[in-house]
């Protein structure tokens, strides 16, 4: 079973993310962090479960059902290390482009 291996932006979104709901509704705020907890959980089970992303290439991108929309987490499986690497996660809303999103710590 691969290991989750978090990037530093990823652990800052997961506070960031946080912290936003926190200002409005604790509860919903530690059920956001749980369903993101579930998310990576379910990654180390079935890292290729996400949708790849077309570029950069072998990143993918697992959704994780929350509320209306959910979350999305940015990822790479490293077969020789049995790792992924997470470098991103974002709600579901945010504007992002895939090249300004910090995949490129994944080697990609």
């Amino acid at each position: 079973m691969p290991r989750v291996k978090l990037s530093d932006a990823a652990r800052i979104d997961i506070q960031r993310l946080y912290d936003f709901l926190a200002q409005f509704d604790l509860t919903a705020a530690d059920s956001g962090n749980d369903a993101i907890v579930a998310g990576l959980d379910y990654l180390e089970t079935y890292p290729l479960s996400g949708s790849p992303v077309e570029d950069p290439p072998h990143v993918r991108k697992s959704v994780v059902a929350f509320g209306a929309s959910g979350y999305l987490i940015f990822y790479k499986r490293y077969e020789r290390t049995d790792t992924v690497l997470v470098a991103r996660i974002i709600h579901q809303k945010e504007w992002y482009e895939i090249g300004a999103i910090g995949t490129q710590e994944l080697g990609a």
